[in-house]
């Protein structure tokens, strides 16, 4: 029997797809089915749901994978230095999330069409979480040679 292995590409794409699909569900609960141009700023607030968004892809993406790679690859990396990277990734995430929430504001009372907004948040969580999963990861394997 093979020893399990861990393919960062494999882990990013997997990270990638969950977030997509997490950020669409959020999307539509938030924002709704209705298509309609939504504002960045009041009433709709898009741009301010980049922090929430950017916490919890961040948090997830740091936390997860570490948690499911430790536990398939037997690692001895505490539990504790993973749970503390990730709030520290949740802790960036939320300002990276003020920082693109008041660029996006800048614009004042711009408005962006509801698909482009559901393919920009897509994007957007997919990439983060793809990013986040591999930098942890990484940073996980590296901690063990």
């Amino acid at each position: 029997m093979a020893a399990p292995s861990l393919s960062l590409g494999r882990e990013a794409a997997i990270g990638f797809a969950i977030n997509a699909v997490l950020s669409i569900a959020f999307f539509l609960g938030i924002f709704g089915l209705a298509v309609r141009p939504l504002s960045w700023a009041a009433p709709d607030a898009l741009a301010i749901d980049f922090v929430p968004q950017s916490i919890a892809v961040a948090l997830m993406s740091a936390l997860v994978p570490a948690l499911l790679v430790r536990k398939r690859l037997a690692l001895a990396v505490p539990v504790r230095a993973i749970i503390l990277r990730a709030l520290g990734c949740a802790l960036v995430g939320a300002v990276l999330g003020g920082a693109l929430a008041a660029l996006a504001q800048a614009g004042g009372d711009a408005s962006i069409a509801w698909g482009a907004a559901l393919v920009l948040k897509l994007l957007y969580g997919g990439l983060l979480g793809a990013a986040i999963t591999t930098l942890v990861l990484k940073k996980t394997m590296r901690r063990v040679a």
